[in-house]
């Protein structure tokens, strides 16, 4: 799926060489027969990419192989190419973590506003945990007034740029972790209130029973994702309506429909 966040023909297919393992292990989790066969394309015409993919992500090495091998030959420089372009594209969200400044000027970072987190529930003296945070949308929003805020983030390039930024604004109250939904590197109710943005969606049960597992009881679990310039006459999500989360609905300056999500622990 693509965003549309960038334009694909202006990056080099090396841009992988700055992806790290959690990446590599997400890729290979799109099994569209579109995107295998372009991923092949380009793999098998990018030795050093290649090489590089299967060195970081040991783990997938041998769905990569098998995926180059069954590449097709005999392709011109230019459909080469167009299978680069393609793969770039289906992963402007994995082209924007690597590149931060990029993903911190995105409308849907830009134009958000920390109220829409903070009007949720109250943060003041609270130990919070953001996951998947990415550039510290929600984790820098929420240090305003939580007295401790543990940012988690499986991509290097992200933790690395929110200690940055966390210098450059002399904000001392977020530690920045490694770490992903599926296994939250935490005891049991660890926090008062656990946010994400744009993490679930995998396995949803799965990943409402361990944000649950490190939420105090009491506290609440929330899902705040930025800024839409996308319609969704769908309307709210009905897994996490299923899973007993509240929900509002709010037009977004970019005009597409946004909902905030909440469940308290009990």
């Amino acid at each position: 799926m693509s965003f549309g966040w960038i334009d694909a023909e202006q990056f080099s297919f090396n841009t992988l060489l700055l992806m790290d393992r959690w990446i590599f292990r997400t890729i290979a989790k799109n099994q569209h027969p579109e995107f295998k066969k372009n991923l092949a394309i380009a793999l098998a015409g990018n030795p050093t990419v290649f090489w590089y993919v299967v060195s970081k992500c040991p783990e997938q090495r041998e769905y990569y192989h098998v995926l180059v091998g069954e590449a097709p030959t005999n392709h011109s420089r230019e459909e080469l190419r167009d299978s680069e372009v393609y793969v770039l594209d289906a992963l402007d969200w994995a082209v924007v973590y690597v590149y931060p400044n990029i993903m911190e000027n995105l409308p849907y970072i830009k134009d958000w506003d920390k109220d829409r987190l903070l009007s949720i529930t109250d943060f003041n003296d609270k130990t919070v945990l953001d996951i998947g945070s990415g550039t510290g949308r929600l984790a820098f929003a929420a240090a305003t007034v939580a007295r401790t805020v543990f940012a988690s983030e499986p991509v290097d390039r992200l933790r690395e740029y929110m200690r940055e930024k966390q210098k450059r604004l002399e904000v001392d109250n977020i530690y920045v972790i490694d770490g992903t939904i599926e296994m939250l590197p935490f005891p049991n109710e660890s926090f008062d209130i656990v946010v994400s943005g744009h993490v679930l969606g995998d396995d949803y049960e799965a990943e409402w029973r361990e944000m649950s597992r490190v939420t105090r009881p009491g506290g609440y679990v929330i899902v705040c994702p930025g800024e839409d310039d996308r319609k969704k006459p769908e309307g709210p999500s009905e897994e996490l309506i299923s899973l007993g989360f509240e929900y509002s609905h709010y037009v977004s300056k970019t005009g597409g429909d946004v909902c905030r999500y909440w469940r308290q622990k009990r």
